[in-house]
């Protein structure tokens, strides 16, 4: 594993627990209801990170995801909405997270090819 999924790994096992662990409380549907709110809110946070371009895969499984809670939540089945809600919720963070690293690495990678241009314009005029 690379030091940046080693970094976000332990945050997704954490929410992954606590998840699992409230999700023992969902006992009506107001908890799962707050899961969803809460899934959807991070669904549309990774889409205004462009996660569409550059995490496409985990978005739709997140969004997928957020489909089957909603219908759970509508079939009274509140544990099952819950888990799910915070499995997409998991899920849409991780493609925020995967977007942004995408556009960081891409952003590199051009200042690098500028700098790369610069030392070789540099060389050239030096040898004049």
């Amino acid at each position: 594993m690379d030091g940046k999924r080693r970094k976000i790994l332990p945050f997704f096992v954490i929410a992954a627990v606590l998840g699992f662990l409230l999700g023992g409380c969902a006992s009506n549907g107001t908890l799962a209801a707050q899961k969803i709110s809460t899934g959807e809110k991070a669904i549309n946070d990774a889409k205004v990170g462009n996660a569409f371009l550059n995490a496409p895969a985990e978005l739709n499984r997140a969004e997928g995801k957020m489909v089957q809670a909603r219908e759970a939540l509508a079939k009274k089945e509140y544990e099952r909405a819950a888990r799910l809600a915070e499995q997409a919720s998991i899920d849409a963070e991780y493609a925020h997270t995967k977007a942004a690293t995408s556009k960081t690495k891409k952003t590199a990678e051009e200042m690098r090819k500028n700098i790369d241009a610069l030392r070789q314009e540099i060389e050239r005029l030096s040898q004049k």
